[in-house]
């Protein structure tokens, strides 16, 4: 990493310090507002241990940090974590027969711990979830893969995740999971192979126009909304848009709480069109969810986190090929991460949303052991 590289990563370190902060001060607010603090306390504790460990890490710890962990105990993490989310997505999903009727005989041999005599494990979890979650560790799993510097032990589980992981979020029929799973694998295929960008890029836009001018892409379009019109599906996004901006509104700088959708929403703030009947946890949108749970700075906050990530992960990419797979791992699964939180989110009252802390430390250790004068690269280069 040269001199001039090394500023762009001191304003990213920056920017996710002020992020995290301003995180830690809206949570603390959450908190106070929340209506039910019994519930929100869970998801409170968690992510303030996610704000306190970016400023530790980022901060005064970074050049321990920086001397202990390398890029290829990360690798082994993210690895390890998508195969624990594919169990969780095989064996915890609520699976979608209203959608993929077809695969019905599939979902009903899978194991699963909704057979089980305990009313906690009944419901399952909610399949758009889990295929969020997914995506998210699949798109880290396919840049290990096709990174030409990983060794063949790293590589070998990152694509058989990459397969196993792409099948499961088609399983859970999240289609904001699957759109953002292509945009990521699109944006891992330009790195890799931009000197082809020419070539097969004309060949994306040949078969695209060759199923516009036969009409399978409206076909394949409708394999995937034929549950639902898609101007239904968007009238329920907006219903619930609505209401959580009037949330926001009246909560601006506080917010409603953590894990207290449910308990706020349907009262204070009813939909028009979606009813009571139906199952919304969260307000289908990444920005607006967390600007109504912890309240406007905290949206801020989470704006600055990303835009800190996004700042530290491109120089690793770009600088030190054995470091490449982490930093490019990283910021194809924060595609998918904002792509699926357009209309859908990973939200801060689940566990998973925990990794965009992971994500923080991760890159500001590869970026100091990449940082000139630091004497790490050599070290951290043998371990990948």
């Amino acid at each position: 990493m040269t001199a001039e590289s090394a500023v762009p990563g001191r304003s990213a370190l920056l920017a996710v310090r002020i992020g995290a902060g301003l995180m830690g001060i809206a949570l603390l607010c959450s908190f106070w507002a929340s209506p039910d603090r019994t519930v929100s306390l869970p998801w409170f504790a968690l992510h303030m241990v996610g704000v306190s460990i970016v400023l530790v890490v980022t901060g005064p710890f970074l050049n321990a940090t920086a001397r202990r962990i390398k890029a290829g105990h990360m690798l082994w993490f993210f690895l390890a974590s998508g195969y624990v989310t594919l169990a969780a997505t095989l064996f915890t999903s609520r699976w979608p027969v209203y959608k993929l009727s077809w695969l019905n005989d599939i979902y009903a041999a899978l194991p699963s711990i909704r057979s089980l005599p305990w009313w906690w494990t009944q419901q399952g979890l909610q399949p758009n979830q889990t295929g969020g979650m997914l995506a998210v560790c699949t798109a880290f799993a396919f840049a290990v893969a096709t990174h030409g510097s990983v060794q063949a032990r790293h590589r070998w589980p990152a694509a058989f995740l990459t397969v196993a992981g792409s099948v499961g979020v088609f399983m859970t029929g999240s289609r904001a999971a699957l759109a953002g799973l292509a945009l990521a694998v699109l944006l891992v295929l330009i790195v890799r192979t931009v000197r082809w960008l020419w070539a097969w890029g004309a060949g994306l836009l040949l078969l695209v126009t060759a199923l516009l001018a036969s009409g399978q892409l409206a076909r394949i379009i409708d394999f995937f909304i034929h549950d639902e019109t898609l101007d239904t599906k968007l009238v329920a996004r907006l219903d619930i848009w609505t209401s959580a901006i009037y949330g926001v509104q009246d909560h601006f700088f506080t917010g409603i709480g953590l894990g207290v959708f449910n308990e706020v929403m349907p009262i204070r703030y009813p939909y028009q069109t979606v009813g009571l009947t139906y199952p919304v946890s969260q307000a289908h949108n990444l920005v607006l969810d967390t600007a109504l749970a912890i309240g406007i700075p905290g949206a801020l906050g989470l704006v600055l986190l990303v835009v800190g990530l996004l700042l530290l992960s491109v120089p690793g990419i770009r600088e030190c090929r054995s470091f490449g797979a982490v930093p490019l791992g990283i910021l194809a699964s924060l595609v998918v991460f904002l792509i699926f939180g357009v209309t859908d989110s990973i939200s801060l009252s689940i566990p998973t949303s925990f990794i965009i802390w992971l994500w923080v430390c991760a890159l500001a250790v590869l970026h100091r052991a990449l940082a000139p004068g630091e004497g790490h690269g050599q070290r951290g280069d043998s371990n990948i």
